[in-house]
């Protein structure tokens, strides 16, 4: 059934498919292999096919749920570390994994055992940014997952990876981009694989990408990136990337009303009420394409915008906004608001 909302976001395909290919091909151009990272968008099935119909040949996501609805050919890449509960499922809907902890690992093997398959692992390490990982320093442990998964007959260790810019905003630099080298270095006796991934960042290394000063350690071969696929956005800094597609997605909310109201301080504005509120999305991430509108806030089910500098703008319009991740992310997980699509 479709939704009785009236607020949509529209999806421009042929947009996303630039990206896609854009990015591609900046990544062939620096010797590294393109992960689309497609958790923002929930497996919407509409935009995983326009990444099927790419030349990629693996795509990411941080939610099993995600893998069980989408329909793709591609190898599925579980970019959360897993726990015990979990290994059956792991298993049977990923072929890839980022893990972290012994435990979960053997869980892993006995799974693959019983499903009569072999699961690819990826171990994940912490250099900086605190997030998941095993922390750099921590060899024995890292050697101990690597040992184990190696010598187990129904897993692969087959590289290596980690986390920029997702939690205290640490970002690749020469030094820490050395310290994956080195343990990536360090398991070369574990790996089941003569290519071992070493998966060394997000789209936060899109300005490496694009600069001629900035390189990757040779040793770098996959970047895992949706951010700056999806928006167009760095987000290191939350600029725009130079020759992306910024506006495949637009968001589009009706005014409930539009009143002139007096302020605590005693001042005359126009304020509009927009049918969205924090249950839907990250109000504080979504930016309006007319600049006159400001966005103030809102509560569960309401946005509020000053429209003092729009005197033309009436109740029952449609106002328009650009989404960042954090808001791309919140309004594909709901159910309220509708999807159209541009191809």
């Amino acid at each position: 059934m479709s939704l009785l909302s009236k607020v949509y976001i529209t999806i421009n395909l042929n947009k996303l498919k630039y990206n896609i290919q854009h990015t591609l091909d900046l990544c062939k151009e620096n010797s590294v292999d393109l992960t689309p990272v497609v958790k923002s968008i929930c497996a919407d099935q509409r935009i995983i096919d326009c990444f099927n119909q790419s030349p990629i040949s693996i795509l990411a996501d941080s939610r099993l749920d995600n893998f069980a609805r989408m329909k793709t050919d591609k190898e599925r890449f579980l970019i959360r570390p897993g726990i015990v509960s979990e290994a059956n499922d792991i298993v049977k809907y990923s072929d890839i994994s980022l893990q972290t902890d012994l435990r979960t690992i053997m869980a892993l093997d006995k799974a693959a055992k019983e499903a009569h398959t072999t699961h690819k692992i990826i171990l994940m390490v912490d250099i900086g940014d605190l997030r998941d990982g095993i922390m750099f320093s921590d060899q024995d442990t890292l050697l101990s997952c690597g040992a184990f998964v190696h010598t187990s007959s129904n897993l692969n260790l087959v590289g290596i990876a980690t986390n920029y810019n997702c939690f205290l905003g640490y970002l690749p630099n020469e030094e820490n981009m050395r310290h994956l080298v080195n343990l990536h270095q360090l398991l070369t006796p574990f790996y089941d694989t003569d290519k071992p991934v070493v998966s060394g960042g997000n789209s936060s290394s899109a300005s490496i990408l694009l600069s001629c000063d900035k390189h990757f350690p040779k040793e770098f071969n996959q970047l895992r990136m949706g951010e700056a696929i999806m928006l167009g956005r760095d987000p290191s800094d939350n600029t725009f990337i130079p020759e992306y597609q910024t506006d495949i997605f637009t968001l589009h909310v009706p005014l409930i009303e539009v009143y002139e109201k007096k302020i605590p301080s005693g001042e005359i504005t126009r304020r509009g009420i927009l049918s969205i509120g924090k249950q839907d999305l990250q109000l504080d991430h979504i930016i309006p394409r007319d600049n006159r509108v400001k966005v103030l806030g809102g509560c569960s089910d309401e946005c509020v915008v000053d429209l003092t500098d729009a005197p033309d703008i009436k109740s029952g319009d449609e106002l328009t906004f650009d989404l960042e991740y954090g808001a791309l992310m919140t309004a594909f997980a709901g159910s309220f608001i509708n999807r159209k699509y541009i191809d």
